[in-house]
């Protein structure tokens, strides 16, 4: 039997596949320019039993024209942006997948971009880069020169006035969606720099925030009234689409600062902008944009007041290998009839077997 993999994965990922006697064909995405094509895919997954998918799209035509495959495995949280689950699900194709695979280090970027925004870190660099800020430099008295203090300037151009930024211990953080992500990063603003946390997710009660030492609000509004800072973490669904708008952005402070590491769909179609435009908010945090990539006369690209990354908070080796271990160790327990930890569509398990033929040992 044959497996292509297409996603990232860890050398002994392809091993472990290997020793279960599949035939691996290994064409990570990071090896390639772009995605591959669903025609371009339609004729790779010839006799293919198992299609690996980062990130290549597989709708139900792809799966017609691949008369071999019997398993989907999407190494993501939400497969469901790659794989038609429908149309697997009705041909009785299992659709494997990661969830939680980049909590941890989405979670640590979120807290980047809130201190890169508040505290202005992001833009400082900037303005060094531009020479903004440089001059000539003055020894300080520690090191035999005349100055008095390891400083630029204190003046009102200075660097140390201009960019001045709020400490984020004792502030408000509104998480919205306490999802897996949502919570580390309650986690991380709670106890390692002693925010407040509150919580706005329809989906989750009282019990599962208080471990996190979470407040949990049942109004959004009320949410954004409360929070300096407020961080989008939920899925997007029918509901939860366009959920951030102006009213939102209007009830928060002029002093608060928007982050969303999730996905810009959950923000209504120029909220964001107009509301930076009117000084509703301090500032923004991004790592997902309305297109991507962010088009080169977008005006948040000159804005001073946003922090931009081009949608790389999951981009971390450890969510490769976290991902790798998930998705295989499934696959191994699929051979040996176990059933396995994380697949989309249950239902097609009934029945199903999955046997490649390992190679004979040599005498």
């Amino acid at each position: 039997m044959k497996i292509l993999v297409t996603a990232n994965y860890t050398g002994e990922g392809i091993e472990r596949l290997e020793s279960l006697g599949f035939e691996v064909e290994y064409d990570p995405i990071e090896a390639r320019r772009s995605r591959l094509s669903v025609e371009a895919l339609k004729q790779r997954l010839q006799s293919v039993d198992v299609f690996v998918s980062g990130f290549e799209s597989v709708p139900a035509e792809v799966m017609d024209a691949a008369a071999d495959l019997r398993l989907i495995v999407c190494p993501r949280g939400g497969p469901d942006a790659c794989v038609d689950i429908d149309a697997a699900t009705a041909r009785g194709i299992p659709v494997l997948y990661a969830p939680g695979r980049n909590a941890e280090t989405v979670a640590d970027h979120t807290l980047g971009l809130v201190l890169a925004v508040t505290r202005n870190i992001a833009l400082a660099d900037r303005r060094l880069r531009e020479r903004t800020y440089t001059g000539e430099p003055v020894a300080d008295a520690a090191a035999g020169g005349d100055r008095e203090d390891v400083t630029w300037d204190i003046g009102a151009d200075s660097p140390y006035t201009t960019l001045r930024g709020p400490s984020l211990g004792g502030r408000t953080l509104g998480i919205v969606g306490f999802s897996a992500i949502g919570r580390r990063v309650a986690r991380r603003a709670g106890l390692g720099f002693g925010m407040d946390v509150i919580a706005y997710d329809p989906f989750v009660d009282d019990g599962e925030m208080e471990p996190f030492d979470v407040e949990r609000v049942t109004n959004l509004q009320e949410l954004c009234r409360r929070s300096d800072i407020v961080s989008l973490h939920a899925a997007v669904t029918p509901s939860s689409r366009g959920m951030f708008g102006p009213a939102e952005f209007a009830a928060m402070s002029g002093d608060a600062y928007f982050i969303n590491t999730a996905r810009a769909a959950l923000v209504a179609d120029g909220a964001l902008r107009d509301a930076l435009n009117r000084g509703e908010i301090a500032g923004a945090g991004l790592d997902v944009f309305d297109a991507e990539p962010i088009a080169a006369d977008d005006p948040l690209l000159e804005r001073d007041d946003v922090v931009l990354t081009p949608h790389i908070a999951s981009a971390s080796g450890d969510v490769i290998e976290r991902h790798t271990e998930m998705t295989v160790a499934d696959v191994e327990a699929l051979v040996a009839g176990e059933r396995p930890m994380h697949v989309r569509n249950p239902e097609t398990l009934d029945g199903f077997e999955i046997e490649p033929q390992k190679p004979k040992l040599e005498l």
